[in-house]
Order: C-alpha cells, then structure tokens, then sequence
C-alpha cells in the first residue's frame, strides 16, 4: 500500500475555514452537472445511515467534528476532543494518527493536530496552538532542518508496517522527511507565524519550496508528498513568491499522478479526491471530469453500515490492534467522504 494513509487527516477542513486559508488565486470551477446530465446525489437515507455509525461508532473526536461541521455544535466540543491527544510536552500523539499507536508525541502527529487547530480558526493565542509550535520549535533538527516524522519508540507499539524503522530505513523511504511532515508543519507555522522568528520561518520555508521544486516525482506512493506541498501552498500568509513557485510545481505534477482509471480506485493509489478536496482546492479545474466520477463512484461506495471503509491493513500484524484502528479509519473516513460530498454539492437537501 506505499507508505500508507498519513495524510487523510488534512482532509479535516471546516468549510469557512478552508476558503480563507488560500492565498492562491482560484480559477473558476464550475460543479454544475452537463445540459441534460443529472449527477449521482448521497441520499438522505445515506446520510442518515452514515451520521448514525459515526454517532454511536466513531471515535469522540469525529463525533464532535461531524456535529461541528454539520449540525452547528460549537467548536469548543472539538476542541475538548482534540485536546485528548496532546501530551504535556506540548506536541500531539496517542494514535491521533490511527496507523501510529505510541502515546508519545511526534511531528507527524503534531503536524495534523496543528492542521486542524489551524482549520478550526484557533487564534495563535490558544493554549493547545501554543504548545503545539514551541513543541516543533523545539524538536526541529536544524543541522539537517527537517523534523523526524515519528517518536523513537514507535517500534515499542503497535504500529502499522510502513511506519516500522530498522537501520534508518524510514528516513530513506520518506526522502529525508523533506516534505513528510515538514511541509504541512511549515504551512501551519506561516498560519500560526506570530509565534515564529520570521527569518527562521523564511529560511526553512525556502528550504522546503526549493525540494518540492526538484524533487523529481511529487505524488510518489500514495500521493501523500503532493498533499503535503498542497496543504503549504495554501496555507494563509504564505508569501506570494512561494505560492507561485509551488502553484506551478503542484499543476505540473496533478495530471501525470492522478489515477484516472477507476477499477483502481478500491486500491490505494492517487485518486482524485485525494488530491483535490473541494472545488477550491488547487488543482480542481485540471481534473474536472476526474473528480465527478470519483464523486460517483464514492457514493457507490457507502457500505451497509453507511462506512467507508480503508482500502489498506497492517498485513496481518498486530491483528487485535488493526481491529480497533480499522473502526476509526472507518469513521474518519466517513467523516472525510461526507465533508466531500457536501462541498461538491452531492448530498441531497
């Protein structure tokens, strides 16, 4: 399955949020089905059935974002959950990522944690903000200037495969961790820049647009790099000069990587809504037809219990564990499909 489903959580946006998070210029995307074309719609049933799995079987904090984004629950709700997996060091663990059992901290973590305080418009003044940054601040390597993506101890846990480190071979597998995590931390930061040296943001920004720029193929594996220099180049405050550079890297890449072919979308693989979140993500106008099949295909998807489900597993390891992480990748991922659907206008109202 490549390196594994690391990114899905920065599928985790609040509608509002998510428009005022870009500083790229938009071009226009129209969703409005073809003259004489009707496009597939979830049906109420559907979302009934799906709301209902996530009520009584998702994890406390896919609850609280569903009744957040959907229903107008307050933010504070999600913020409670959230907090759960935050360590006293101030950076996020606790299998926040599913795939990642270890209770403590690590930049991978603490990069989707901070992505999420940044989609639900925390100020940079929140305590959970605060000690989210100097907790990178403080475990950024400058001598290489990346941040290891997982804790030291993540073989001492349950974990799933690709996250399993023998001789360094995970720092090779994920290039150094010059995109993964730092390119989704560093977007982060330049939302949350007030608690930052500018200069030092500047450099480790450049650092980071620069590898995007030359690494020879963005949208490896799964496509979870491609994501990450997404997320920075929409980053708010990112400065103009780096948005351009990355706008230009990124819809460079987007056509070649995506799958388009849809007998492989129930593998793990680059598929349209992976890549392009909503209609004003970056990168939507170049893969229109693409993403109305994909949203098709996803409302077929739905199973029985109105889940959808992960298309990977830990390969027989840590069966017992895998159980429990497959249940909350199913709401997760229930969770992302509906914000999905709903921002593509193919939920039924």
């Amino acid at each position: 399955m490549g390196f594994g489903a690391i990114l899905i959580y920065c599928f985790f946006k609040s509608f509002a949020a998510q428009n005022a998070d870009m500083n790229i210029k938009r071009r226009p995307f129209a969703i409005e089905p073809e003259v004489g074309e009707r496009m597939k719609q979830l049906s109420r049933e559907a979302f009934a059935s799906a709301r209902r799995f996530l009520l009584t079987q998702g994890r406390p904090l896919e609850r609280a974002l569903f009744e957040h984004r959907f229903e107008g629950a307050v933010v504070e709700a999600v913020l409670d959950e959230l907090a759960r997996f935050q360590n006293a060091d101030g950076g996020f663990g606790r299998a926040l990522e599913p795939d990642l059992r270890t209770p403590s901290s690590s930049a991978l973590a603490s990069g989707i944690g901070l992505q999420m305080l940044r989609e639900l418009d925390c100020p940079a003044d929140h305590p959970m903000v605060r000690k989210a940054v100097a907790y990178l601040r403080t475990t950024y390597e400058e001598e290489v200037q990346v941040w290891r993506a997982v804790s030291l101890d993540t073989n001492s846990f349950p974990h799933a495969p690709w996250w399993h480190d023998e001789a360094g071979n995970l720092e090779k597998l994920f290039d150094g961790f010059r995109i993964i995590p730092r390119a989704l931390i560093v977007g982060s930061l330049h939302h949350f820049s007030t608690l930052v040296p500018p200069s030092w943001l500047e450099e480790v920004t450049e650092e980071t647009v620069r590898y995007i720029e030359r690494v020879e193929l963005l949208g490896e594996g799964g496509g979870s790099d491609l994501q990450y220099a997404i997320r920075l180049a929409e980053a708010r405050n990112l400065p103009g000069h780096f948005a351009k550079r990355l706008e230009a890297r990124i819809r460079e890449a987007i056509p070649s990587v995506v799958v388009r072919d849809s007998t492989q979308w129930d593998s793990y693989c680059i598929t349209p809504l992976r890549i392009v979140a909503s209609p004003q993500s970056l990168g939507a106008d170049l893969i229109h037809d693409e993403l109305q099949g994909h949203l098709d295909y996803q409302i077929t998807r739905q199973s029985p219990e109105g889940t959808w489900d992960p298309v990977w597993s830990w390969e027989g390891t840590y069966a017992d564990v895998w159980a429990k992480a497959e249940l909350e990748w199913r709401g997760h991922l229930t969770l992302e499909a509906l914000t999905q659907l709903h921002a593509f206008a193919r939920t039924e109202t």
